[in-house]
């Protein structure tokens, strides 16, 4: 990946080619307009950078003076290199270098929006951004505002399970995906305005995703926003389609309609194979359990508590190898009815197999119930 400047007469280049998107339906930033950049950090897919690139952390959690190199770093270069504006929307904020990106990106005028949850309104980092001169919104209601997604110049969206906390980046197993897509990047950023601008959240936000579903570079994308829509029917009906193995990793597993539906595939012989979060994973209204008891008579499951001791922070389902569903959304009700959540959806074994790898390492560090 060969890392090019864009000057205004670049940025301006960028608007119009986005606007034509939209008009002929097609992405002529991605077609023309690629600014694809090289990063310290590198990217675990690289087969095709002129439009995704796939990150996951490695949960070393090295004490917090040590702590460099790792993701917040990379995604405060993306942000140094805004043109046009940067939108955040992160449950928990307080990385360093993406703070001090966006406080630095604001003093040179461009536009910075951020929102966050009132759980974390508060933070000394919060309160950092907020007297570098930028309006931080609070989703004040009882539902969590749990996105973690960012968008650059209406053009470059990260998204998943990362917080952007130096936890999240250090000692957390998380995934964070770059893609280069300004019909994607319209989804967030009308998201954002619903947030920001209108300050709706949750059920009470509207329905309006530009692109549900949309073709990149031949590969069918599939992005969601709950709680305006609910997710787990969408996650539900995926699974049920898998022929051959369902892989999944989950913060929080207990959400009925996804459970069941695994459930079902394995009673039906699909192989089922999981790892919970450590912490709740035993509780009443957890899968684990269930699917642990499933596990002694029946060879086609088999399911493992991480072995991370910080925190394992994927939810991320993959099936037949070649469906990903990953996000902020756990799997459980409150994120299906009450939070506000994204997920996205993508149909490719080559992406696919990059997950499958994080799956087989967390899956190596898990402890194994039946031994």
């Amino acid at each position: 990946m060969n890392k090019t400047t864009a000057g205004i007469g670049g940025s301006i280049l960028l608007i119009i080619l986005a606007v034509l998107s939209v008009l002929l339906g097609t992405d002529l930033v991605e077609k023309y307009g690629n600014d694809v950049d090289n990063d310290n950090s590198t990217p675990a897919a690289d087969a095709n950078p002129d439009w995704y690139e796939i990150y996951f952390t490695n949960p070393s959690c090295p004490p917090a003076a040590e702590r460099t190199g790792g993701l917040d770093e990379t995604i405060a270069e993306e942000i140094g290199r805004a043109k046009l504006q940067v939108d955040v929307a992160g449950y928990d904020i307080d990385a360093e270098p993406i703070i001090n990106a966006l406080i630095d990106l604001r003093a040179r005028g461009l536009t910075v929006r951020v929102v966050t949850d009132s759980d974390n309104g508060d933070l000394p980092g919060i309160r950092r951004l907020r007297r570098g001169g930028i309006s931080v919104v609070e989703d004040k209601r009882t539902g969590l505002m749990h996105d973690k997604f960012i968008v650059v110049d209406g053009r470059y969206v990260w998204m998943g399970s990362l917080n952007y906390t130096t936890n999240g980046v250090y000692c957390n197993n998380n995934n964070l995906v770059r893609f280069d897509s300004s019909r994607l990047a319209a989804n967030y950023t009308a998201e954002m305005d619903e947030m920001y601008d209108k300050q709706q959240f949750g059920p009470d936000s509207p329905n309006n995703t530009p692109k549900e579903k949309l073709t990149i570079n031949g590969i069918e994308i599939e992005n969601y926003f709950g709680s305006e829509k609910e997710i787990s029917p969408i996650i539900a009906r995926a699974v049920t389609r898998a022929q051959e193995e369902i892989l999944f990793m989950a913060f929080s597993f207990t959400d009925e309609q996804i459970g069941e539906a695994m459930l079902g595939r394995a009673d039906a012989g699909v192989t089922l194979r999981g790892v919970f979060e450590t912490v709740g994973s035993d509780t009443g209204s957890s899968y684990f359990p269930v699917m642990a008891q499933d596990e002694m008579t029946m060879e086609n499951i088999a399911v493992r508590t991480d072995g991370n001791p910080q925190i394992m922070h994927h939810k991320v389902i993959i099936i037949d190898r070649e469906t990903v569903i990953f996000g902020s959304f756990n799997f459980s009700d409150s994120a299906n009815r009450r939070n506000d959540e994204n997920i996205i959806i993508v149909h490719d074994p080559t992406f696919a197999g990059y997950f499958i790898d994080e799956f087989d390492t967390v899956w190596a560090e898990a402890d194994n119930p039946s031994q």
